[in-house]
């Protein structure tokens, strides 16, 4: 696996938003908020993530693209030990702090989040 955040791999396109937010299922491990849904994704993409980080709680732009910088950075790095199967998938990552975090809290807390998905696509895998 190439660990790799390309173009193709960025969540854009507005109809994706929607369908994330409307039918998505959510997983919290502060300080991060993962939603997913089944989507459509371009070929030989596994699925499409969007990270986002209100001003809400990092009133600095500084602050929200250095923490923007250490998520997807954090996600290529770890992309490859989350369970997938053959879905397609449209992920949000969305920040919850009020302040910056060290690399290796956000790291541990990350990897928590990759767990934690995988365990709930282990059960809606077995459901099915």
């Amino acid at each position: 696996m190439r660990y790799t955040f390309g173009k193709s791999e960025k969540l854009t396109h507005k109809a994706a938003f929607d369908a994330l937010y409307a039918q998505g299922k959510s997983l919290k491990v502060f300080p991060f908020v993962l939603r997913y849904t089944d989507h459509r994704c371009p070929e030989g993409v596994q699925r499409q993530v969007a990270v986002i980080v209100p001003k809400r709680g990092l009133k600095q732009a500084v602050d929200r693209n250095k923490t923007k910088r250490q998520m997807r950075e954090l996600y290529r790095l770890n992309k490859d030990k989350i369970a997938h199967g053959e879905a397609e998938l449209a992920w949000s990552i969305r920040y919850l702090g009020n302040r910056i975090n060290d690399y290796a809290f956000l790291e541990r807390q990350f990897l928590k989040l990759i767990d934690a998905f995988n365990d709930e696509w282990k059960k809606a895998s077995e459901k099915k």
